[in-house]
């Protein structure tokens, strides 16, 4: 049995006209008798009485009538839904996001998403770096945003968003109430506060190539996943640290942030698994890329007051 067996045959029990139904069906009669004929013989049953003065449907018939549309509806329903999905317009996505980009970046990208596409299903996990590349690599998130470089060759990703460091220092700090610019290297005999290199090693790393070039190794005596908790280790006086610019969107009346004489960057990136991408995950990257290109994704902005120079 074929689809155009009960699609031929539900336009010809609706008719009750076989001139009428290949006239609707654009082609001529004897192929839709023939049809019929070969549908009533697969399934053993007799679905229409003809002569040639009418044609009739039987009880059976009208069963298979109501059965037969109801499986064409389905089934057009489905593939309606298989082409919004294919066109970014249905489905879901789970998006694996780190640390800061909560503030500004995930909201922004998100909202801006959703607006036009409100049929899709987004899941947000806040992970570390080190977590997300783990659920790209099995397939457990569809998208990350985490920090750049990404040395994981299966992994491909666009840069999104770059923003300087800036210092976090307790309000108490003989730095905190000066105007001028931070200089690194005053921080050297400092006792520091960080994430671990294993939750992001790009995030690490670039914090640690700042100090070097500023003449010194920090002095690490505690670490902590979440930016948050690394701002209220710094308001209790447990160290100073360097925040990604937008970390400033975290408030906290016993630490003050200030600019700092470096350009070096935190980078982020959207990055995914090629081979383990679904339609709608696809859709929402091609999505992102075009939005990025034109430049219409919201920049990152901090207020001035966040931030004392």
């Amino acid at each position: 049995m074929e689809l155009r067996h009960l699609r031929y045959y539900i336009v010809v029990a609706e008719q009750l006209h076989f001139g009428r139904a290949a006239k609707l069906l654009n082609i001529s009669q004897p192929p839709i008798s023939n049809q019929i004929k070969n549908l009533e013989e697969e399934i053993g049953v007799q679905l229409l009485i003809r002569n040639n003065k009418e044609v009739r449907i039987t009880p059976a018939g009208q069963h298979f009538l109501e059965a037969a549309r109801k499986c064409i509806a389905t089934l057009d329903k489905e593939i309606a839904f298989t082409q919004r999905i294919a066109q970014g317009k249905e489905g879901s996505i789970s998006i694996g996001f780190s640390g800061t980009m909560s503030f500004h970046l995930i909201p922004s990208v998100v909202k801006d998403f959703k607006r036009s596409h409100p049929g899709v299903d987004i899941s947000l996990q806040q992970l570390t770096t080190h977590n997300q590349l783990i659920g790209l690599i099995h397939g457990t998130i569809d998208i990350g945003f985490l920090v750049s470089p990404i040395a994981d060759k299966r992994i491909d990703n666009i840069t999104i968003l770059e923003e300087r460091f800036v210092a976090c220092l307790p309000k108490s700090h003989s730095l905190a109430t000066t105007s001028q610019v931070v200089d690194v290297s005053e921080l050297s005999d400092e006792n520091w506060v960080m994430t671990p290199r294993e939750a992001g090693h790009g995030y690490y790393d670039a914090i640690m190539a700042l100090c070097k070039n500023q003449g010194f190794k920090p002095n690490v005596i505690q670490t902590a996943q979440e930016q948050q908790t690394l701002v209220a280790l710094v308001a209790a006086e447990m160290g100073v640290t360097l925040l990604p610019y937008s970390a400033t969107y975290i408030k906290n009346d016993h630490v003050v942030y200030k600019a700092i004489n470096s350009d070096v960057k935190k980078i982020s990136s959207m990055a995914w698994n090629s081979n383990l991408l679904t339609d709608t995950a696809r859709f929402f990257i091609q999505y992102i890329e075009t939005k990025i290109h034109e430049g219409t994704i919201e920049k990152l902005t901090v207020p001035e007051s966040n931030l004392l120079s």
